[in-house]
Order: structure tokens, then sequence, then C-alpha cells
């Protein structure tokens, strides 16, 4: 998700790989991301009422993983939407009319569910909002929430050491806004010896503490979960583009790479588009850099008023492809 700047974004989606409660239990057990606050309910321990309110508003709801809710109190504030919740209540994600999903169920009922949408669905008069009002910030996630009152997008953006969590209305209104700093700091040597050796070129250097999200946002099958505000960030340049890197308890878990340079997707793939899209410009391009054996490009290319965001392979196969005439 971002503005009109080629990114190349990890993407690691481990959840989509579990399809029920037993395989993500005995995932916990062998990988220490997991560690802190794991809470996933097997299905038979939810409760009756919960389940059939799901399955009812969810029918052919797929990859579906129960967990119960484990509140961090100390960052909840008061007016926050699930302040209410404790840890006798429960969330679920699953995949549902072709989107990621999280349900939350408070004493029992229904309160408010949110999907995962691509940059393209994005509404335009959000997007020109987005443009007008934080020019030059680039757009890391955006989610479709609703409860029983209203429907929101929440929109993620960075710029600099600035990070803003905005929530708009589907006109383009603000309904509120969250900004966050990163703080710089000094690595650590056993840190800065692996930086090092994965990127011995790289100039313009920057290490920062890590800034969680809230915990409720967060699913324990997402890469940041067991990230705190021990954890280390850092940005850098590299060939030309803008890295930033992540480490976990002392351990690089991921990176992400910004470049104006769309020459750096693999032949095979520049066949295919040069074939299949000629005419299109291509505006984004975001790879899976976590996976170095398989990684997943995804292309955004434009034409007139249409956008379209195609997965490969490194070989050129077409994983998935969406298009939308803005």
């Amino acid at each position: 998700m971002k503005l009109f700047s080629i990114l190349l974004l990890v993407v690691f989606a481990a959840a989509s790989n579990l399809s029920n409660a037993k395989a993500t239990n005995d995932m916990y057990s062998e990988n220490d991301l997991f560690r802190k606050s794991i809470s996933c309910a097997n299905f038979d321990t939810v409760p009756v009422p919960i389940r059939t309110s799901f399955e009812q508003k969810y029918p052919k709801a797929s990859k579906v993983i129960w967990y119960r809710y484990t509140p961090d109190k100390t960052m909840i504030e008061p007016d926050a939407w699930y302040a209410t919740m404790d840890n006798n209540d429960y969330y679920v994600s699953f995949y549902w009319d072709d989107a990621d999903y999280i349900a939350w169920y408070d004493n029992g009922q229904w309160i408010r569910a949110s999907k995962h949408i691509d940059n393209i669905d994005v509404p335009a008069d959000v997007m020109r909002a987005i443009n007008t009002e934080y020019p030059g910030y680039r757009i890391t996630d955006v989610d479709l929430e609703y409860d029983k009152k209203q429907t929101l997008y929440e929109v993620k953006m960075v710029k600099g050491d600035s990070r803003m969590n905005v929530h708009y209305s589907p006109t383009g209104v603000v309904v509120r806004k969250k900004e966050r700093h990163l703080n710089k700091t000094d690595a650590q040597n056993e840190l800065m010896s692996d930086f090092n050796s994965r990127f011995p070129n790289a100039t313009e250097v920057t290490w920062y503490h890590y800034t969680p999200d809230e915990r409720v946002e967060v699913l324990p099958t997402d890469w940041d979960y067991s990230m705190d505000a021990t954890d280390y960030e850092v940005r850098f340049k590299l060939d030309g583009s803008d890295y930033s890197a992540w480490y976990n308890d002392g351990k690089w878990i991921r990176s992400e790479v910004t470049t104006s340079n769309a020459g750096r997707i693999p032949v095979p793939i520049n066949n295919v588009i040069k074939s299949q899209y000629s005419g299109y410009t291509i505006s984004e391009v975001l790879w899976d850099q976590t996976n170095i054996d398989a990684p997943v490009y995804q292309v955004v290319m434009t034409k007139g008023s249409e956008r379209c965001k195609v997965s490969f392979k490194q070989d050129g196969t077409m994983i998935k492809k969406k298009c939308k005439t803005m």
C-alpha cells in the first residue's frame, strides 16, 4: 500500500498457510517467534454462541483460526474501541470474500471486523485526501474496518521518522488520527556485525528503536507479533535504493526496499509484462525479500484510468492479478 512510489515490500503471510488450529498450535511449539503472549484457542473451546454467530455471518469463511484475546493494559487508551475487552473475549482470523479478515467478539457479541485491502481499492476521495493532507508520505498498510455504526479506512503511512495512523470515512473525511515518531539509537555490536555482513555496501545507516502497533491489531501469525520497544528498525541506502530492515531479539527477520529502478524486475517477468500489458506504465514493484529462494514480485501498472496489481513468481509465472478503473 504505497503512495505511487516504487516499493519492494516483504510479504510475510504465515496465516494463509494454516488451515486449522491444531496446525497453528504445532507451529507455535516449534517457533520462538510466538513465545510472547500466545493465546491461540482450540475451536472446541470457543463458546457455542460465538461460533454460531460467526458461522451465520461468514458462512463460507475458510482458513479460520480462533484466538483468546490477551489485552496489553499498558498500551490501551481509555477511549479505544477495544478498551472493554478482556481475556474472556475472542477474535478470529479468516479468509472471506477474496480477502483476509479479523473479527472481534466482546461478551459473546460481534463488535467489529477488519479486512486488509490493496492500495488500488482505496476510494478516490480517500486517496485525494491523503495526497492533499500528507504529501510525501508513503502508505504502508490499509484496512477496511467496520462495526455496527460506521465503515472506516485505516491508513498507515510513514515519512522520515514520522508514522501516521489515520482513519478516513469513505468520502475522505478524517475521523481520527495518531502520530508517532521513531527514536534514533545506537545498535548493539552483535546487530552491527550481522548488518554489515548482510549489507556491506550500505550507506546513510540510521538505527531506531522499534515502535510496536497496538496488540489488538496484530495476530500471533504476523511477522511483528513478538516485537516490542526493545527491538530495532534500521534504515539505509544501497544500490541507489532506500531500505528498511528489522531485528527481533537480536536476529534479522525482514527487509523492505524502496526504489525508482523498475529495471530490477527479473527478465522473465519483464517479458510477460511487455507481451500481456503493452502500453502500461509500472508505478510500483513489490517483492518478498525474506524468502530469497522463492521471491514473489507484485507489480502495479497503470494505463489510462485502469490500475492493475499482478503477482509473479521469479520465472514469470503469473500468480494473481487484480485490475480496477480509477
